[in-house]
């Protein structure tokens, strides 16, 4: 079988990647990056940094060895269709175009055996100062001081304005783990927010067929919680993201089903976010472990 890669880049960005050596298929997996951000047993994540550190990029690559993997990934409607990569690429441009505050999507690539994904990347703006929410929350996580609490209430009142926000907007995340969000501290101890790994997200006109979506969201978000926030904190960020002073008891079936959903994610989750502190250097501003 024949191979062929593909890359889109931005036009803002294509002269800054020449020169950096990162517009072609080829030298994009082939770089070594300054830094490794994550690993997994199909991907990783590098940062490279300009010259003149003005400016820096996360590169996402996954990689599917095996025919198998290759056939796995067929059956998940790569096959003639985008890859993981460019359904990222796309999903984070549609967010930002829709004013949720995504990370910058600068270029994506796929190299193909035939039909078959062979690898693919994605390359995204460096958000500065940026790290991921479930590696910057634990400083706060486990002190009762009155400023902690009060940091702490501050970022998941921010934190379920910005969610509702996306979702009011009629987009769906579907994998809106706290890793997958990077946190950015403002002057007077106020906080923003940049969702990243969008891979499956989608924007859903009719609000009906995004319920069920929505309410994965919220499960994923649930998932670590308890490892970050009490029960109080928990219910807070719920009222401040449906806009109410108190639960009905409509509602409180509906928590009863994200509540669920999200016990069934914890374990796991939890695992993930332990192997992914082995890269979470404090020099580094965003860590991303992708699976």
């Amino acid at each position: 079988m024949f191979t062929t890669d593909r890359m889109t880049i931005k036009k803002p960005y294509a002269e800054m990647l020449r020169d950096a050596g990162l517009d072609t298929v080829q030298k994009v997996l082939c770089h070594p990056g300054h830094a490794l951000a994550a690993w997994s047993r199909s991907s990783d994540v590098i940062r490279f940094d300009l010259e003149d550190k003005s400016t820096s990029f996360f590169i996402k690559r996954y990689h599917y060895p095996r025919w198998r993997n290759r056939f796995k990934g067929m059956f998940r409607g790569t096959l003639l269709k985008a890859s993981r990569a460019r359904s990222e690429y796309q999903s984070l441009r549609q967010m930002r175009q829709l004013g949720i505050q995504g990370v910058r999507p600068v270029a994506f690539g796929e190299r193909r055996i035939g039909l078959f994904v062979k690898s693919c990347f994605i390359i995204t703006e460096a958000v500065p100062d940026a790290t991921a929410l479930s590696n910057f929350i634990q400083n706060f996580s486990s002190t009762t001081s009155p400023r902690s609490v009060a940091i702490r209430r501050e970022i998941l009142t921010s934190l379920a304005r910005q969610v509702r926000h996306m979702h009011e907007a009629g987009f769906v995340h579907r994998d809106l783990f706290w890793r997958n969000v990077l946190i950015r501290c403002l002057p007077g101890e106020r906080f923003e927010f940049y969702f990243l790994d969008a891979s499956v997200g989608r924007w859903i006109r009719r609000s009906s067929r995004r319920e069920e979506s929505i309410v994965a969201d919220l499960a994923a978000m649930g998932a670590a919680a308890p490892h970050f926030c009490s029960k109080p904190d928990q219910l807070r960020f719920l009222l401040e993201y449906l806009g109410v002073k108190k639960l009905s008891e409509e509602q409180h079936q509906w928590l009863r089903h994200v509540q669920d959903r999200s016990s069934k994610l914890r374990a796991q989750e939890l695992e993930r976010l332990r192997r992914g502190r082995v890269f979470d250097a404090a020099e580094e501003p965003v860590l991303v472990e992708s699976v």
